[in-house]
C-alpha cells in the first residue's frame, strides 16, 4: 500500500508541475500578444506623426517658397551693394572700418545672412575667428532625422534572434519553392514584408507575421521539457519586445519634441478651430521682407549718395524706432497696470 501511495504522490506532483508550466506559458503567450499589439500601436502613432510632419512641411514649403525666394534675392542684393560701396568708393580708414562694422553687425543681428567679403581691414583682428563668428547652424534647431541618432540600436543577442526568425520565415515563404503563380505572387508580397522588417530590425513585426501565418512550433503540453523549453523561448522574445516597445515610445516622445513635431502639433491645433497657421507664419515672413526691403533701400541710398555717411552709420530709422531704452521698456510695462 505504501508503494502505491508513493506512486500516486509522484503523479500528483508531476501534474502540478505541468499545470504550473502551462499557466506560465499561457501568461507569457498573452504577454507576447499584448506587447506585439502595443508595438503595432506605437508604430502606427509614430508613422502617422511622421506623415503629418511631412505633410505640414510640404504645405509650408509650397506657400513660403515665393517669399523665401524674394528674401534670398533681396539678401543677395544688399551684400552686392555693400561690396560696391567698399570696393567702388573712396573712403577714409576710419569710415571704411565703421562701414565694415555696420555690415557685420547686420549679419550678426540676423537682418542679412552671414557672408564673408574681402575687406581692406579686419574688424576682428585680435580675436580668433571661431570665437567671434556665431554658430549659424544652431539656428536651424533639431530636425526630425536627428531623433534616430538618440535611439538605441538592437544589441548582438537581439540581432541574432531577429536573423534566426528571418531565416525561418524566409525558408517558409520563399517564392521559388512553389510553382503556382497565385501562390508565388502571395509569397512574394509576404517576403517583401519579411525583408522590410528584417532591415528595420523589427522583431515584433517578424513575430506578428509568424503568428498570422500560424508557423509557431507545435507544443506538447503534456511534456514538461517541451513546456519549459517553449517558456524560455517566449520569455526571451518578450524581453526583446519590451526593449523594442520602449524604443518606439522613446522615439515617439522625442519626435514630438522636435521643432517639426511641435510645429505640426500647433498646426493641427490651430487648424482644428478654423485658423490658418501657415497664413500667420506668412504674415511674419512678409513683415521680415518689408524690413529687408527697407534695409536694401537704405544701403542703396548711401551708395548713390542720397544720404551722408553720418546718417548711414546711425542706421536706418525703422531699426532705431524698434530699439527702446530700459527706462522706456519699464514705463511701457508699468502702463499695463494703470
Amino acid at each position: 500500500m505504501a508503494r502505491k501511495s508513493k506512486i500516486s504522490t509522484d503523479t500528483t506532483n508531476n501534474e502540478l508541475g505541468l499545470s504550473d508550466l502551462r499557466m506560465r506559458l499561457n501568461f507569457l503567450e498573452k504577454e507576447n500578444i499584448k506587447l506585439i499589439k502595443q508595438i503595432e500601436s506605437n508604430r502606427t502613432k509614430l508613422n502617422n506623426l511622421n506623415d503629418s510632419i511631412k505633410e505640414v512641411g510640404i504645405q509650408i514649403a509650397q506657400r513660403v517658397a515665393p517669399l523665401r525666394q524674394k528674401m534670398l534675392e533681396l539678401d543677395e542684393q544688399i551684400h552686392t551693394v555693400f561690396q560696391e560701396i567698399l570696393t567702388g568708393r573712396k573712403l577714409g580708414k576710419k569710415s571704411r572700418k565703421d562701414i565694415e562694422t555696420l555690415y557685420y553687425h547686420l549679419q550678426f543681428g540676423g537682418v542679412i545672412s552671414p557672408k564673408h567679403l574681402p575687406m581692406e581691414s579686419d574688424i576682428f583682428e585680435n580675436n580668433d575667428e571661431s570665437e567671434t563668428e556665431p554658430n549659424w547652424d544652431s539656428y536651424k534647431g533639431h530636425s526630425n532625422q536627428q531623433v534616430m541618432e538618440d535611439i538605441p540600436k538592437p544589441d548582438r543577442d537581439e540581432l541574432k534572434k531577429i536573423r534566426q526568425l528571418f531565416l525561418r520565415l524566409a525558408d517558409s515563404f520563399h517564392p521559388d519553392k512553389v510553382t503556382d503563380e497565385a501562390e508565388k505572387e502571395y509569397r512574394t508580397e509576404i517576403m517583401k514584408e519579411i525583408n522590410l522588417a528584417y532591415q528595420d530590425g523589427d522583431l515584433a513585426r517578424l513575430l506578428a507575421i509568424e503568428k498570422q501565418q500560424a508557423l509557431g512550433a507545435i507544443i506538447d503540453r503534456d511534456s514538461s521539457n517541451d513546456l519549459t523549453r517553449h517558456c524560455a523561448k517566449v520569455e526571451a522574445e518578450n524581453t526583446y519586445l519590451k526593449d523594442q516597445l520602449e524604443t518606439f515610445k522613446q522615439q515617439l516622445k522625442l519626435t514630438k519634441k522636435t521643432q517639426q513635431g511641435e510645429m505640426t502639433a500647433a498646426f493641427k491645433k490651430i487648424s482644428k478651430y478654423g485658423g490658418d497657421p501657415i497664413g500667420e507664419a506668412l504674415r511674419e515672413v512678409e513683415t521680415q521682407i518689408s524690413i529687408i526691403e527697407e534695409m536694401h533701400q537704405f544701403v542703396a541710398d548711401f551708395r548713390d549718395r542720397r544720404i551722408t555717411i553720418k546718417e548711414f552709420l546711425r542706421g536706418p530709422e525703422f531699426l532705431r524706432q524698434q530699439q527702446m531704452s530700459e527706462e522706456e521698456l519699464m514705463l511701457e510695462f508699468l502702463s499695463q497696470f494703470q
